[in-house]
C-alpha cells in the first residue's frame, strides 16, 4: 500500500512496507516524535512497534478508525560472541514485521527501540530470512534510521568516561549485567543514523548546541541534522526519505572519511577537532598497553594498528569515553599470497595495493587511527608523543619479526581467544607463551 513514487532511490512500483527505526536515550524525545508522527501522518496508515504503549498519547478514536495500529515487542539482552552485551529487539520482531508486511494493511511502519538499544542489530533484522524469501528486506524496506539526541544532557554524557548505562539510567529497566558505557551507546546511536534530531535546544546555549552538532558531524558526516524543540520536524524528515543503505552505513562512517582524507575538519566552526595518527612501524605491546591509559581528552578513536608480536594479524582499535578495545582483526594482506586475498573486484584490489609501503616486508601493515575530541580539552602533540614512544625503537625494529614474537605481550590472551587459538597453539617454538593480562576492554 505504501506510496513510493516520490521517495528518492525507490522505484515507483516498489510495494514493500517502508520502515523507520527510532533510537535515542531514555528521555531524549522519541515518544514525543512518535506522537507527532501519529498526529501528522499526511494521510498514511501507520503501524507502530513500541516499547511502552502507555507512554504514547494516542486518541482512542484514531485507533478505532483503523488509521494506525500499535504493536508491542519486548526487549531482551543478548550475549554476543565478543563479550559485549547488546540490547536488541527479540526474535519476534522479525515475525512481527514480516506479518505486517504480508498483511498489506498499512502504508508505513515505525519501530521505536528502547533508550538503551543499539540501532545496528535492529537494522540487521532486515537481512534475516523469512518464510518464502531470502531476506526480510524483500517484503519490508528499511527507509530511515533516526536518532534523537538529548542536547541538554549531551555534554555530560559525552564526558562520562567509564560510566555504564546501568548507572546513567538508574531506576529504569536496564539489566544489571549491562556493562556498556554511556559513551559507547551514544556513539553507536549517532554513527548508525541517517537523520539526527538534536532535541531540547531551547534548554541549551548556542555554544552547547554547536558542541552537539560538531560531534554528530564528526561521527556521521552523512547524517541529516535537525535542531528542534519538542522534536518538531516535518514528517517528510523521518518518513519515506529513502536515505538508508547498508553499504553507505558501513562505508561512510566519519572515521573512515578522516582516514581517507575526504572529510573536511570543522574545528573552527564547532570546537571539535580530529586528526589521523599514521606510522609504518609496529607498537611494542607492553608500552602500548601502558600508554593507552595515559591518553587524555579524546572522546572517540577508531582505526587499525600493527602489534609487533602479531606481525601477520591486523589490530582493530575502537574507543569511546575511557574504554579502549584493541582486538585482533583479519590478516594483513601482505601476509597472504595474492591469490588468497578475500576480494576479487579489480578496483578493490587496486585500493588495497595503494595501502602498501614501498618496503615489501611492511606491505599494508600500518597504524592508522582517527582521534576525535573537543579541541580545547586535548593536545594532539601529547597523544602523538604517547603513541610514538610505544613504537619499536630502531634497535628493536632491527631484530625482526621472529624476535618481536618473543616480546612480553599483555594483549596475548585476548588476541588468542579472538583468533580462536587452542591451548598451546599460540606458543612459540621455545615454549614462550606470552604470559600477560586480560585486555578485553582496556
Amino acid at each position: 500500500m505504501a506510496a513510493t513514487a516520490e521517495v528518492p532511490g525507490v522505484a515507483p512500483d516498489d510495494k514493500r512496507l517502508p520502515v523507520t527505526v527510532l533510537s535515542g536515550f531514555l528521555g531524549a524525545g522519541k515518544t514525543t516524535l512518535l506522537s507527532r508522527i501519529l498526529n501528522n501522518r499526511a494521510g498514511l496508515k501507520v503501524c507502530l512497534i513500541v516499547n511502552d504503549m502507555s507512554e504514547v498519547n494516542i486518541d482512542a478514536a484514531l485507533v478505532r478508525s483503523g488509521e494506525f495500529a500499535l504493536s508491542r515487542v519486548n526487549e531482551k539482552m543478548v550475549q554476543l560472541q565478543n563479550g559485549c552485551i547488546c540490547c536488541t529487539l527479540r526474535e519476534d520482531l522479525l515475525s512481527e514485521v514480516f506479518n505486517l508486511a504480508q498483511a498489506n494493511k498499512f502504508d508505513y511502519l515505525v519501530i521505536e527501540g528502547t533508550g538503551i538499544a543499539e540501532p545496528l542489530p535492529v537494522a540487521e533484522t532486515f537481512t534475516f530470512d523469512v518464510p518464502g524469501y531470502n531476506q526480510l528486506s524483500e517484503v519490508a524496506r528499511l527507509d530511515t534510521m533516526v536518532t534523537v539526541v538529548d542536547c541538554f544532557h549531551f555534554g555530560k554524557d559525552i564526558r562520562s568516561g567509564a560510566m555504564n548505562v546501568t548507572t546513567r539510567f538508574e531506576g529504569e529497566e536496564v539489566p544489571k549485567e549491562d556493562e556498556r558505557t554511556v559513551v559507547d551507546l551514544l556513539v553507536d546511536q549517532i554513527e548508525f543514523c541517517n537523520v539526527a534530531i538534536l532535541n531540547k535546544v531551547e534548554l541549551c546555549t548556542p555554544e552547547e548546541v554547536a558542541l552537539v552538532e560538531g560531534f554528530v558531524r564528526k561521527l556521521n558526516p552523512e547524517a541529516v541534522i535537525h535542531k528542534t524543540s519538542w522534536c518538531d520536524v516535518p514528517i517528510a524528515a523521518v518518513l519515506n526519505t529513502g536515505l538508508f543503505s547498508f553499504q553507505k552505513a558501513v562505508l561512510n562512517s566519519g572515521w573512515l572519511k578522516e582516514v581517507r582524507g575526504t572529510h573536511v575538519p570543522e574545528t573552527i566552526e564547532y570546537g571539535i577537532s580530529s586528526f589521523v595518527y599514521r606510522s609504518r612501524r609496529p607498537f611494542h605491546p607492553e608500552r602500548l598497553f601502558a600508554n593507552v591509559d595515559e591518553i587524555k581528552g579524546i572522546i572517540r578513536s577508531k582505526g587499525w594498528f600493527w602489534l609487533a608480536t602479531q606481525n601477520d594479524t591486523s589490530g582493530e582499535w575502537s574507543h569511546a569515553g575511557e574504554v579502549y578495545y584493541l582486538n585482533p582483526g583479519g590478516p594483513w594482506f601482505a601476509s597472504l599470497p595474492e591469490d588468497e586475498w578475500p576480494i576479487d573486484d579489480p578496483e578493490d584490489r587496486a585500493e588495497v595495493r595503494r595501502d602498501f609501503d614501498d618496503d615489501p616486508a611492511i606491505g599494508d601493515r600500518r597504524n592508522e587511527i582517527v582521534f576525535i575530541g573537543i579541541a580545547s580539552e586535548y593536545s594532539r602533540e601529547a597523544v602523538e608523543a604517547l603513541l610514538n614512544s610505544a613504537l619499536l625503537t630502531d634497535e628493536e625494529y632491527a631484530l625482526g619479526p621472529e624476535a618481536w614474537a618473543q616480546f612480553p605481550d599483555p594483549f596475548y590472551e585476548t588476541w588468542a581467544e579472538g583468533m580462536g587459538l587452542g591451548e598451546g597453539e599460540g606458543e612459540d617454538e621455545d615454549g614462550h607463551d606470552h604470559d600477560g593480562h586480560d585486555h578485553d576492554g582496556h
